[in-house]
């Protein structure tokens, strides 16, 4: 067979992301790197994001829009890393990444875009030095948030923040670190972040937050946020009644709150005393999930971490568990390169690939717990929407084939 010089330059790309929804920002990213005869396949969470929230639309839905806008193929990113911090999460993804057998470079975004300033953060992290300092800061500080720790510490070993200078670099960083422990041959791209940072300042591009603020404000500039296609599935979601809203959660969360015991919440990941006995005070008082996170937080506790443990503490999410590697991914969509990435990947791949979510019986053990798990999950999330959805109805589900 020969193989020409456009095919030898041809790219399988990897991403890790959210698409909650997918928005510009997302189509320009994958538009960067893509070029002709590439690929993209996306490694995106599943019903509950990175912060602990609910997924604003289903997996599937996201997946699609995904595919619509670029991607070739959608494998979920699994609970719990899914929904855990910047080192779990970048550990989930770059695992299945680096399984599948395929993928020769991850892309992303970033704020500062010098892929040199982040690769030397990366490896300025896994340092003895920095590790050693960082554990020494942590049992001094017990008040203090870990991620202000963790920055503080950096910053005083090495003079500045410049990889820290936003939440996709801090990703970005995670990522890269990832595969130097690793010692991955898988390559990585950074394209500078266009448009508001997730707090939604800046100009240009809308971010995911402030489209999910205009999406639940009915704001009448949400169809310009998005693209077309995006803002068409978003729509059709919301007639059906299939946007999710955590406040019907309340109190299926509030009444496990008050169930448990301080010492039995304090057990879970990303859980403590202090935080499960905060927990269990304000579920005895709160009317809404709102007030809930709100009557729990403090200085040391950001809304993430408390949504997180929150979480973690209802389907019992163990530390030692996120430090598993994921038991399988969970193909979402695909188009015509992606069914050939696939194909690929049976060959190659040493992490099993669900097709479709009856077919997990056929799976070992090991992966029946994990999709167990993430059935229940899902099956929360579907009691989020306002035309709920069952274990059943997840059971159904087909990804979306282009």
């Amino acid at each position: 067979m020969i193989v020409t010089e456009k095919q030898q330059k041809m790219k399988n790309y990897a991403v890790i992301c959210e698409y909650n929804p997918f928005h510009k920002g997302h189509e320009y990213l994958i538009s960067s790197v893509k070029k002709e005869g590439d690929t993209v396949t996306a490694i995106m969470s599943g019903d509950f994001t990175e912060r602990g929230e609910c997924a604003v639309i289903s997996k599937y839905e996201r997946a699609r829009a995904a595919v619509t806008g670029g991607a070739d193929l959608v494998l979920e990113l699994p609970f719990p890393y899914s929904v855990s911090g910047s080192e779990k999460f970048a550990f989930g993804g770059i695992d299945i990444i680096s399984r599948l057998g395929f993928i020769d470079e991850i892309a992303f975004g970033s704020e500062c875009a010098d892929k040199e300033k982040i690769r030397t953060a990366a490896e300025n992290i896994l340092s003895a030095v920095f590790l050693n300092s960082l554990s020494d800061a942590v049992k001094g500080n017990a008040g203090k948030p870990h991620g202000a720790i963790y920055f503080d510490t950096y910053r005083k070993i090495y003079g500045e923040d410049f990889a820290f200078n936003g939440s996709n670099d801090i990703l970005a960083v995670a990522y890269v670190s990832e595969l130097i422990k690793r010692k991955s041959d898988i390559d990585f791209s950074c394209v500078r972040r266009e448009g508001e940072s997730f707090n939604g300042a800046g100009n240009g591009m809308s971010s995911a937050s402030t489209i999910r603020r205009a999406l639940a404000d009915c704001d009448e500039k949400l169809p310009f946020m998005l693209p077309d296609y995006s803002y068409k599935i978003l729509a059709e979601q919301k007639d059906m009644g299939a946007v999710s809203d955590a406040e019907r959660l309340f109190a299926v969360f509030s009444t496990f709150l008050t169930s448990k015991t301080a010492e039995e919440l304090s057990v879970f990941a990303e859980n403590d005393m202090t935080l499960s006995q905060r927990f269990i005070n304000a579920a005895r008082s709160a009317h809404s999930m709102d007030e809930l996170y709100s009557l729990t937080a403090t200085k040391k506790y950001s809304m993430s971490r408390i949504r997180r443990a929150l979480v973690f503490s209802f389907f019992g999410v163990m530390p030692y568990m996120l430090s598993q590697r994921p038991a399988y991914t969970l193909l979402l969509a695909a188009n015509k390169k992606g069914r050939e990435l696939l194909a690929s990947a049976r060959k190659k791949s040493s992490i099993p690939i669900i097709t479709k979510p009856a077919d997990y019986i056929k799976e070992n053990d090991e992966v029946k717990r994990a999709f167990s798990l993430s059935r229940r999950v899902s099956a929360l999330w579907g009691l989020s929407l306002e035309n709920t959805e069952s274990t059943s109805d997840i059971m159904k589900k087909s990804p979306y084939i282009f």
